[in-house]
């Protein structure tokens, strides 16, 4: 009989075919300042941190990879899978957690990846696609669409974040809303963001009375 850990190890394997597990290469930092970022920065890095399970690591990122994860179809919750090298080299699995920008230029300044382990849930914030948009339906009823959320949190292993999570707006009519409950979520994924949020509600706009024209008044 297969014990609990050959169970859960057997199903690690079966996560990782499937998921996108992107793999960096960062240099351990041990300066820090204003004047290491600046450096790092014309050089094409990134000052940037991992941390969790009670440690921090500093390290230098290239800007091109942070790039990439941003870009990749799993976006800031890529599985990343670091070599973090320097006089005691180590690796680790983490996510994207916050990116800090310059409120000008909007260039990445700096980096924060939160340590994961692949057997534990974690909360992450997954983005909303809408399909099947009654529009002529909405239309001719003098109602519009009020999209309240466009994302929501929801906690899983970290080989069950979806990349997304569908929102399918094929019978919804005026007077109706749709909440965070009603959300198919994939299976190992459960919703955190209050289920009576209202994500979408189709509202009637109502009529702005047209005013009357001086005939109209005389008579």
């Amino acid at each position: 009989m297969a014990t609990l850990k050959s169970r859960i190890d057997k199903a690690l394997v079966e996560v990782e075919r499937y998921m996108e597990i992107v793999k960096l290469v960062v240099q351990k930092r041990h300066q820090a300042g204003k004047g290491v970022a600046r450096r790092l920065r014309r050089a094409g890095q990134l000052p940037a941190v991992v941390y969790g399970n009670g440690t921090t690591v500093a390290i230098a990122l290239a800007e091109k990879d942070l790039t990439h994860i941003q870009q990749s179809e799993a976006g800031e919750n890529t599985i990343l899978d670091f070599v973090i090298e320097g006089d005691t080299p180590e690796s680790c699995q983490a996510i994207l957690r916050e990116v800090q920008i310059h409120p000008v230029s909007r260039a990445p300044l700096h980096a924060d990846f939160y340590r994961v382990d692949m057997r534990k849930s974690i909360t992450v914030t997954v983005p909303l696609t809408f399909i099947n948009e009654p529009h002529n339906l909405l239309q001719s009823a003098n109602a519009v669409l009020a999209h309240l959320w466009r994302e929501v949190e929801v906690a899983c292993l970290p080989g069950d974040i979806p990349d997304e999570i569908t929102v399918d707006l094929a019978h919804i009519h005026p007077g109706v809303t749709f909440k965070a409950g009603a959300l198919a979520l994939p299976p190992g994924v459960t919703l955190v963001t209050d289920a009576e949020e209202v994500i979408v509600t189709a509202h009637v706009e109502a009529e702005t009375p047209t005013e009357s024209s001086p005939e109209e008044v005389e008579a």
